[in-house]
């Protein structure tokens, strides 16, 4: 005879594997994503990707240097980067011979852990100008922005 118990005990042992084994499944299809692809840096994708991982590192003066007019910007945010962590994916390009606009999808952290992560989504443009054969960002989204003075009203 089997008691109510050891069919308890089973069945707990049962559920904590399948927890077990869920969450090596999530590590596992975390780590085994590919890594995104890097663009050649003289290209107006390569020059957006490079602006934002300096802007993931906080690197002002390299930020600085993948904007036009970069040494008279600043941080649109007049608190240090203290926003909500973004995940920011290039979608697509239009290139021009003098200009170019790169589409990028930003994500925000809370979009993991919501039922429709499109909530938490929204789609927005760098604007490029190409001076003296070097592309540069002429307008970037707010979020990871830099301003000139005029643009923050000084």
């Amino acid at each position: 005879m089997t008691s109510n118990f050891s069919v308890a005990r089973v069945v707990l042992v049962v559920v904590a594997a399948a927890c077990v084994a869920l969450v090596i499944a999530a590590l596992l299809v975390v780590s085994l994503r590919p890594a995104p692809q890097a663009h050649a840096e003289n290209t107006p994708e390569g020059v957006v990707q490079r602006y934002l991982m300096a802007f993931e590192s906080e690197d002002l003066p390299a930020m600085r240097g993948f904007v036009l007019q970069g040494e008279s910007r600043m941080p649109c945010n007049p608190e240090p980067y203290a926003t909500q962590p973004l995940e920011v994916r290039l979608l697509s390009s239009t290139v021009g011979t003098a200009d170019a606009t790169v589409l990028t999808r930003f994500d925000t952290a809370d979009a993991r852990f919501l039922p429709w992560p499109d909530l938490s989504s929204y789609e927005d443009a760098f604007e490029l100008r190409k001076v003296n054969g070097t592309w540069l960002i002429d307008r970037m989204p707010w979020q990871v922005g830099l301003c000139t003075a005029e643009e923050m009203g000084y």
